[in-house]
């Protein structure tokens, strides 16, 4: 009982306590005395990215006739509805077709139709519905205009729309207050506040800031000494010197490596239908950390990932890393299984496509593998110009888990010193010999005595039984002991070559005439042929039986019954397995003959032999035991030499080039069987270049698309990553959807100061912290987050940036803070766990998976990520599904992350573990470890109430626990421990002002 009321006593703690430091981090949003307007907000943050992004394409503006005309682009067109009915009635779930669209009831329409969305965006609808629906869009407004094939495209107009552009260096304009103005920056924000009669909200208190840097640059709290050591630093450029030092830390590569790991979708899984592991894939990882870490520009980063290996190179190191980067094109989820190999190459391209369109142009290219982009001014040939570039390029390659249904995906070798080459060179060649000589000692010992050391013993069987060692071969057949149930000393397969042109003979030696039953031996699996011909040639003629080799036989596991026929005595009669018409690999071990009748007794056989049998048999004998002993030393020598081997050459994921790059042609409505007119290899209309990369007819065109990209000239690649920057500083990009810089794509909030950051990229050769350093620097990045209901009223999105936004932690800083207040954070970089279970297929639904536990206290973006099993911790905070590019990452408020919070064995275990910590110091007082946890774990003082209640509850829970019979110092950590998970509890700790 006790046990219980403490229990009780601890939750309704925590939870006074989490809406205690709630509202102390929400005080200044009072939604319940502005309810409009936080609902404009909600539609702003949570619906409306929704619609644009899965529903405006179909239902909006003047709807096709399969819409039922639902439009969804106006609030009017919403509340209107369809033949069906309304699709929003506000306030009414139930008479909202809306939500039965999203829910996929199987009674209306399942909207989107290819994917039914998550499940926590579809609580937001319901949310939004149950506030009234608030929508600020005004009447109908109409779609942006759709581009038809029939209409043709006129890229001229086009190109006047805003992305499409030519990138120009704009007037830095003039303002009032230029006092607070630090920068350029801080002008182009300035200008539209004072249009609007707003004003900047004041600066961040020194704690505030140095919390808010720390997180941004390195995704780690600072410790009380750096935080004290940057509040009472009185130097002027003590701001400057944190963020120079900051963006020189190794953790720097680690925080924004991962954001870009989000763009690169990327996983250590293949997942979907066969969820092997990629178990090179984290030499990707690590290069991209390497890369931010070295500042490398950013058209050198995009030219190596679309075509390194194509690249020249000064060194050993420069080609790995050129190779490495490649694996962004590897990493997206495959079909592997798919039985369509045409089919699976072309969807794999169709996702490079994709991703490249939109990590690197904030483009949907997919959009126009079936019919001309219905918005954007992207025709089928521009998609199919790219489709060559990348069918040319070689991405899935060979088969896996020995199963020729399975393909597998490109890995190429890394360089390696000479003396590591040599090494492997004369290691390889010493164990060919070895192996060649094992081989041939193992058949001719399998020929004088019809197999060794057997899986199962031939002599054991009844009846005649015939190995394969012992039959007459046609064509090329491979010596396998892959699968373990066979006879003798192994079985054969035709490695799914030669159909028709291999056959194996099998020619028993009967003692005696009559009937046998003939026995067929192999082991089944799948991928293996399911028609395979055997012919028996019997007295009674030849007959031909179909065995299905996709499962073992009935019989013992092993043996499948060809049926009973009439032989002679002797090598008259024969079986004959041919390879002729199957699909898949044929696989032969043994065929039996058991006899139907009494054999001669074995007394008489003997005696019916010939007298010089006695001295063969001898003979035979004394051969069979010195091939037995050269077998012996020959698996001892192997043995030892693979123990001292060298170390294998490392193998990367990486693509190649096709040995016959070609045109592609247009895929009629994406159908790859009903192609139309070839299209050169190329790029796309709408951005061509006054000196456009021509594509050599030799080569897959990737390197000409990484020049095409990376060119100042493009007008977007500059623009979306500066709008991806900011918006990993900001909380929100210039440009909202930072993926979409198309017409269903946000308008830009400020475009000169887009163009102006776009221009100062490319000046600055293209680094990635040379523009990251100026955003931080300037006013705009270091005002408070402080509210002011004046200026919500005029913005309540923030659009033009009048204060900063607050902004939730990562799901990765959240579980890194969490080790690093407990000093557990292991900050040792790169390698991965994975590599250790090569080619392994992942079960979700089994107890023991690949990273179950493994560094349990490295750095999150080190954790294996397997797609179907990504860790809790990281999926309760919103980490991104691994099969797809998410440039913005969702931000829910669910009960499952506060229930992870108070719940997790991990939290917890780090909770005990911070309070050992913090009672080490015995000088310490209790109000002093209050304050310094409070610096620890939110960045700031405790004030007078806080620490009086805390130290109310420290007390109370420790007087609770004595009488639970604990000892003074047991009860005093269990007390601590609680204190400090509700501080991990809190929405403070994790959220940065």
């Amino acid at each position: 009982m006790r046990s219980f009321l403490i229990s009780s006593c601890l939750t309704l703690l925590i939870s006074s306590f989490c809406l205690v430091t709630d509202s102390r981090a929400n005080d200044n949003v009072k939604t319940a005395n502005v309810p409009p307007q936080a609902g404009i907000e909600f539609f702003e943050n949570k619906i409306r990215p929704v619609l644009v992004e899965h529903c405006y394409e179909c239902h909006s503006g003047k709807p096709d006739p399969e819409s039922a005309s639902f439009v969804l682009d106006s609030r009017a067109g919403m509340l209107q509805g369809g033949d069906s009915g309304k699709a929003v009635v506000p306030g009414n779930l139930k008479q909202s077709l809306i939500l039965q669209a999203l829910e996929h009831d199987p009674d209306f329409y399942a909207m989107p139709p290819d994917e039914k969305l998550p499940a926590h965006v579809i609580a937001d609808f319901r949310k939004w519905i149950q506030m009234g629906a608030p929508d600020p869009r005004k009447g109908d407004v109409p779609a942006p205009a759709k581009v038809t094939a029939e209409a043709g495209i006129d890229f001229d107009k086009e190109r006047e729309f805003w992305s499409f552009r030519p990138l120009t260096r704009p007037e830095v304009p003039k303002v009032k207050q230029q006092d607070w103005a630090r920068n350029d920056i801080d002008r182009f924000i300035l200008q539209k506040l004072e249009a609007k009669s707003m004003q900047p909200a004041a600066a961040a208190d020194r704690q505030t800031l140095v919390r808010r840097v720390y997180f941004d640059l390195t995704g780690l709290p600072p410790s009380p000494a750096q935080i004290q050591e940057f509040v009472n630093n009185p130097s002027p450029q003590a701001y400057e010197h944190l963020v120079d030092r900051l963006l020189d830390s190794p953790r720097f590569g680690e925080t924004w490596g991962r954001h870009w790991l989000d763009l690169a979708r990327y996983a250590d899984s293949n997942g979907l239908d066969i969820n092997l592991t990629f178990y090179n894939a984290w030499r990707y990882r690590d290069y991209v950390i390497q890369a931010f870490n070295e500042d490398k520009p950013y058209d050198q980063f995009i030219r190596e990932q679309i075509a390194g290996d194509l690249l020249p190179y000064e060194n050993d190191d420069e080609r790995t890393r050129n190779i490495v980067a490649t694996g962004f094109l590897v990493m997206g989820a495959k079909m592997l299984s798919e039985r369509d190999k045409e089919k699976l190459r072309m969807d794999v391209v169709d996702e490079q496509i994709d991703v490249t369109g939109r990590a690197f142009m904030g483009m949907t290219l997919g959009c126009a593998r079936c019919h001309d982009h219905k918005f954007d001014p992207i025709p089928m040939s521009d998609y199919y110009a790219l489709a060559g570039i990348f069918r040319s390029t070689e991405t899935v390659h060979g088969i896996r888990l020995n199963n020729q249904f399975v393909s597998g995906w490109m890995t190429r070798p890394l360089p390696i010193k000479p003396e590591h080459k040599a090494a492997l060179e004369k290691y390889e060649a010493d164990l060919a010999k070895l192996e060649k000589q094992l081989k041939d000692d193992t058949q001719a010992l399998k020929k004088l005595e019809g197999g060794t050391a057997q899986q199962t013993k031939l002599e054991a069987l009844a009846g005649i039984v015939v190995d394969d060692a012992q039959a007459q071969k046609t064509g090329a057949w491979k010596d396998s002991t892959y699968s373990k149930n066979y006879l003798g000393v192994g079985y054969v397969h035709d490695m799914n070559e030669g159909q028709g042109k291999k056959a194996i003979r099998f020619t028993p030696d009967l003692p005696a005439a009559g009937k046998y039953e003939v026995r067929f031996a192999f082991p089944g699996s799948k991928g293996r042929a399911s028609r395979v011909p055997v012919t028996i040639h019997s007295l009674q003629g030849a007959k031909t039986v179909y065995v299905d080799q996709t499962k073992s036989g009935p019989i013992d596991g092993i043996f499948t019954s060809l049926g009973t026929f009439e032989f002679a005595a002797g090598d008259t009669g024969f079986v004959e397995i041919s390879n002729k018409g199957a699909f898949g690999y044929v696989v032969v071990d043994a065929v039996q003959f058991l006899p139907q009748f009494q054999l001669p007794k074995q007394r008489d056989v003997l005696v019916a032999q010939k007298p010089h049998e006695g001295a063969e048999n001898a003979a035979r004998s004394q051969q069979v035991a010195q091939l037995k002993q050269s077998v012996k030393q020959l698996e001892a020598e192997i043995k030892k030499l693979k123990a001292n081997a060298p170390p294998p050459a490392p193998m990367a994921l990486a693509v190649g080039e096709q040995p016959d790059p070609a045109d592609y042609r247009i895929a009629r409505r994406g159908n790859i069987y009903q192609l139309g007119d070839k299209v050169d290899r190329g790029f796309l209309t709408i951005a061509t270049l006054k000196e456009q990369p021509e594509v050599s007819p030799k080569q897959s065109g990737r390197l000409e698309l990484a020049e095409w990209l990376s060119r100042s000239q493009n007008p977007l690649t500059s623009r979306v990553m500066a709008n991806r920057i900011w918006k990993h500083l900001f909380g929100n990009g210039l440009v909202r959807s930072v993926d979409n810089f198309g017409h269903l794509g946000e308008q830009p909030t400020h475009p000169e100061l887009l163009d102006y950051l776009a221009q100062r990229f490319v000046s600055e050769g293209w680094s990635m912290k040379t523009l990251i350093r100026e955003i931080m620097v300037s006013s705009a990045y270091r005002m408070s987050s402080d509210f002011s209901a004046a200026q919500y009223q005029k913005d309540p999105g923030n659009h033009l940036v009048w204060r900063m936004n607050r902004r939730r932690l990562s799901a990765e800083s959240i579980r890194d803070s969490v080790l690093t207040i407990s000093g557990k954070l292991d900050l040792e970089m790169g390698g991965s766990v994975v590599s250790e279970y090569p080619e392994q297929a992942i079960n979700p639904n089994s107890n023991k998976k690949v990273g179950a536990n493994p560094s349990e206290f490295r750095r999150s973006v080190y954790l294996p990520i397997v797609r179907g099993s990504v860790p809790s911790a990281l999926t309760v905070f919103d980490f991104p599904a691994p099969e797809m590019l998410v440039g913005n990452r969702s931000v829910t408020t669910v009960p499952a992350q506060a229930l992870f919070m108070m719940n997790s064995p991990f939290v917890i275990s780090q909770a005990e573990v911070t309070a050992e910590r913090i009672l080490k110091d015995e000088k310490q007082s209790d109000r002093e470890r209050v304050s310094q946890l409070y610096l620890t774990c939110l960045g700031r003082e405790a004030n007078d109430k806080e620490q009086a209640e805390a130290l109310q509850y420290i007390d109370t829970l420790f007087g609770l626990h004595l009488k639970e019979n604990d000892d003074k110092t047991r009860a005093r950590q269990k007390a601590w421990a609680s204190y400090c998970q509700i501080l991990f509890a809190s929405t403070e700790f994790r959220f940065l002002n």
